[in-house]
């Protein structure tokens, strides 16, 4: 079930919303202004619904406040249909932009795909530790920067993290990585190793070398430098 985080000082509005939404089996969460938001958004919610004329602080401030801590979908329904404030919500990281009145079924389905989308790109990228990989694009991502990976680095990575905390032999890496009709030598597996280890920079203790064996991926939790 997917869960939503209403923001609307109109009790109407809201209820209109969470009782349309609740027939299609979203859980709706609602807050009727600002600050309610902020102290009911959660890692759980899957997208904000937000106003932007409310008591206290407006929806600009909320998405603002928002965009610093976490990148859920956030979609703007608003009376306001100038085109400066749509631009300015879009300028703050917003989604989409829809104006009031509005139709429950256009804005679920507009929701239902932002949602989606959002969920397969979380899909596409997956977290061990303190690094991500984004498999699509073969990225490495530390810190928020992205490093590009060559082929067999990635498949290399990726092979590791996938058996992660697991001994894998060199027999296994190169059978896996390189084939099974690869008729060199392992050197090749250290040579991506420690090119490996150099794009994981403080990081590079994630790839583990045992003795005469092969290697483990395996998060460290003690490794950054403050």
């Amino acid at each position: 079930m997917y869960k939503i985080l209403i923001v609307e000082d109109e009790y109407h509005i809201r209820n209109i919303i969470h009782e349309y939404f609740a027939m299609k089996n979203i859980e709706v969460v609602e807050a009727c202004n600002g600050y309610e938001a902020l102290e009911l958004m959660n890692d759980n919610i899957d997208l904000i619904l937000l106003d932007i004329m409310m008591p206290g602080i407006d929806g600009y401030e909320v998405c603002k406040q928002l965009r610093m801590k976490s990148s859920k979908p956030i979609i703007f329904i608003s009376a306001l249909q100038e085109e400066q404030n749509q631009l300015m919500a879009y300028d703050l990281g917003a989604d989409d932009y829809i104006t009031k009145p509005f139709k429950p079924s256009l804005l679920y389905a507009k929701c239902l795909a932002i949602i989606k989308r959002d969920k397969k790109v979380e899909e596409d990228i997956i977290t061990f530790g303190k690094i991500k990989l984004d498999k699509i694009n073969h990225l490495l991502i530390i810190d928020e920067k992205l490093q590009v990976l060559a082929n067999k680095e990635y498949e290399l990575l990726s092979y590791l993290c996938q058996f992660e905390g697991r001994l894998l032999s060199r027999e296994q890496i190169l059978n896996h990585v390189w084939g099974y009709d690869y008729f060199g030598d392992g050197r090749a597996i250290d040579t991506y190793i420690k090119k490996l280890r150099k794009k994981l920079g403080k990081y590079s203790s994630y790839i583990q070398t045992v003795i005469k064996t092969g290697y483990m991926f395996k998060v460290v939790n003690n490794d950054e430098k403050e």
